[in-house]
């Protein structure tokens, strides 16, 4: 049997997805699905001629923008990089990007790799049940379970996915898990994108309310300024809503941190291979494997966005809103085909799961999901294009 190229590649990131913690710290598939990347945009940009040629693809197009804008920043940032290690750490946030024309120009591939692949998948759920059962409700791993379930999206499958949400919400005790699910079954259910948008916005207003009425405590983590993340269990004792879960109040406090300690500096954007946090060079103050210095250039802000708009500043979070625009509007839209049609509901799906672990998590600055995100977006660019064409042939 002739194996496909196309083949290859989907189980390299089919492999990285499910178990990142094996194919990317050790194997680097990260690494490796953004050359493959950077290969299919070379070979489908550029003609024999030497012409350069883009689809007429406006995701696509704002993933290019993107590229650039973060190859601008990383020539900026050369001369105020803290060492070259920590640069080419962060460098991944923009090379990873090469990732999505994977998704792009394998969309149609993906149907019958995954056809043949569903019992080796379904193989693997059944030994991470039986052998440690957490990595069968990973969150960045919903992609794979979106491309599997019924085309249809009927009532089995929605239960699904809320036993193993709550699965891990019993595990792991995080309210951010709950909040994904309410998300995802929202973008599932909510009938138009008018309706989102109103819900979206109502929501970051409270989101917004909550976070300007606790700003008073967070800054309180000042009492320790040793500590990297200062103060944090201090802020925990001065009110009962931090108590409940704190990992959210931890975020809270690194987002008050990079967003309004740090304005408007962050409007510009601080770069690549510089220090999201102030540090003491030798000291580790957080009792994690790596001293202070590593972790204030790669942990993150714990949501993606909020670290990609203070390294890139606020253009970068404006091709982002493009995109997302783009994406949400059209899905709203054609919801009744990306619901029956193949299986692009569970495209799109899995493609807003992965932006809900996003919002919580590391996922476009760490090279352990990068290319999950952008592979996703890809497979859903890719959706639009065959919809456009498929609605102007009828």
């Amino acid at each position: 049997m002739k194996i496909r190229k196309s083949s290859i590649v989907l189980l390299v990131f089919t492999l990285y997805g499910i178990n990142y913690f094996l194919f990317e710290r050790v194997l680097f598939f990260n690494e490796l699905l953004s050359l493959i990347g950077l290969l299919l945009f070379i070979n489908y940009s550029f003609t024999c001629s030497g012409k350069f040629i883009l689809p007429h693809n406006m995701v696509y197009r704002h993933v290019l923008y993107f590229i650039v804008l973060g190859f601008l920043y990383a020539m900026f940032s050369l001369p105020i990089k803290t060492n070259w290690y920590f640069y080419f750490r962060n460098l991944s946030i923009i090379y990873s990007a090469f990732a999505f024309f994977i998704g792009f120009y394998l969309y149609e591939q993906q149907f019958e790799f995954y056809k043949r692949a569903k019992k080796w998948i379904y193989g693997y759920a059944l030994f991470a049940f039986g052998a440690r059962w957490e990595f069968l409700i990973d969150r960045n791993a919903y992609a794979f379970w979106f491309a599997l379930v019924k085309k249809d999206w009927r009532i089995t499958s929605v239960l699904l996915l809320v036993g193993l949400y709550a699965l891990y919400v019993i595990s792991y005790t995080s309210l951010t898990v709950i909040l994904i699910l309410m998300i995802v079954l929202g973008i599932r259910y909510i009938k138009n994108y008018k309706q989102f948008k109103l819900v979206a916005f109502g929501a970051f207003f409270v989101f917004l309310l909550i976070f300007v009425s606790a700003i008073p405590f967070l800054k309180l983590y000042k009492y320790d300024p040793v500590s990297l993340f200062g103060d944090v269990l201090f802020v925990y004792e001065q009110h009962p809503w931090f108590q409940i879960d704190h990992n959210s109040s931890w975020r809270l406090i690194f987002w008050y941190r990079t967003l309004v300690e740090s304005f408007p500096q962050n409007l510009f954007g601080i770069g690549i291979g510089t220090p999201l946090l102030p540090y003491s060079i030798g000291t580790n103050s957080t009792g994690l494997p790596v001293d202070d210095q590593t972790l204030a250039h790669v942990v993150g802000t714990h949501n993606t966005f909020i670290t990609i708009f203070v390294r890139f500043g606020i253009i970068s979070i404006m091709i982002f809103g493009i995109v997302y625009d783009i994406v949400l509007k059209e899905f709203f839209k054609y919801k009744n085909y990306y619901l029956t049609h193949k299986n692009d509901g569970g495209v799109f799906l899995g493609f807003v799961t992965l932006t809900c672990v996003g919002l919580f998590n590391l996922l476009i600055e760490t090279v352990t999901l990068s290319a999950l995100y952008w592979i996703s977006l890809g497979f859903v660019a890719a959706a639009i294009n065959i919809r456009r064409f498929s609605n102007a042939k009828g």
